[in-house]
C-alpha cells in the first residue's frame, strides 16, 4: 500500500528539517519492513538499573511489549529512508503528556540495501519519550527509550518480520540497557501450553518462538503473553 506520510511524519516525529521538501511515500525496496503497530518485542537485560549517581534502583523495562515499527521512503530519492519505532510504554500514557507528541516516536536513517548478513540497519535514532502528568490514580511518570543499532532481517524468505538491536531505557531517572529481539506479527499465546506458538497459524512455522508472559492482572489474574523469538535474530528452527 502506498501512503503519503509527509504531514503524518511531522506529527509523529517532529523532524521538519529532515523531511522538508520530500514527497514521502512507501514504494517496494530491498530493505522491506512489515509496517505495524504490533511487533512483539522482548527486552533481554544487559545490566542492572542505576540512577544518575550510579546507585542501584529498581525500575526496569517491561519483559516484553508491543512496539510500532514503520519504514518510510522518498520515491524521488530512494537513498532517503527512515525507520520509526513507538513503544507501547510510551503510547499507553501519551495522553497524559502535555508536551509535543512528536517526542514520542524514535526515528533514524535506515539502510536502503541489506548487508552481507541480510540485515538493514538504523544505527542511530532519536529518543522516544513521554512525560506523563499525575492523575488521581497514577503518579507522574517519565519514560524514555534510546534505541540503537536496530537491524531488520530482510532475507527474501522472511522479509522484514524480525529485528534486533539495543535500547537504553530510563523510567523516572532509573536507567538500564537491553538487547532487543522482535517479531511480526504479534500473536497472543497461552503460557501453560508449550506448543501454543508452534501450533498457531499466524506464526511463521519456520520461526523459533516461545510464549512469554508479559503481565498478570493483579485483580483478575488474567495473563497477557506473546509469541517472541526464542533464539538470536534471525530466530529459526
Amino acid at each position: 500500500m502506498t501512503k503519503n506520510i509527509f504531514n503524518a511524519a511531522m506529527v509523529l516525529v517532529g523532524t521538519a528539517g529532515l523531511l522538508t521538501g520530500c514527497n514521502f511515500d512507501q514504494p517496494e525496496a530491498p530493505c522491506f519492513v512489515q509496517d505495524s503497530a504490533s511487533w512483539a518485542t522482548r527486552y533481554d537485560p544487559i545490566d542492572d538499573p542505576v540512577d544518575a549517581n550510579g546507585a542501584g534502583c529498581e525500575l526496569r523495562a517491561p519483559i516484553a511489549e508491543l512496539v510500532g515499527v514503520y519504514k518510510f521512503s522518498d520515491p524521488d530519492d530512494l537513498s532517503n529512508s527512515l525507520l520509526t519505532l513507538r513503544p507501547q510504554g510510551v503510547a499507553s500514557i501519551a495522553n497524559r503528556d502535555p508536551g509535543p507528541t512528536t517526542d514520542q516516536t524514535a526515528l533514524g536513517r535506515f539502510d536502503i540495501e541489506p548487508d552481507a548478513d541480510e540485515f538493514c540497519t538504523a544505527e542511530t535514532l532519536s529518543v522516544a519519550s513521554v512525560n506523563a502528568a499525575a492523575t488521581q490514580t497514577a503518579p507522574a511518570t517519565t519514560i524514555s527509550y534510546e534505541f540503537s543499532n536496530i537491524q531488520v532481517y530482510a532475507a527474501p524468505s522472511t522479509p522484514g518480520t524480525q529485528l534486533r538491536g539495543q535500547v537504553k531505557y530510563t523510567r523516572n531517572g532509573c536507567t538500564s540497557n537491553y538487547a532487543i529481539r522482535s517479531m511480526w506479527p504479534a500473536v497472543a499465546c497461552n503460557p501453560t501450553n508449550p506448543n501454543s506458538c508452534a501450533e498457531n497459524p499466524n506464526v511463521n512455522p519456520d520461526f523459533a518462538t516461545e510464549c512469554l508472559t508479559v503481565s498478570t492482572n493483579p485483580t483478575t489474574g488474567a495473563v497477557t503473553a506473546y509469541c517472541v523469538p526464542s533464539k538470536p535474530v534471525p530466530s529459526f528452527k
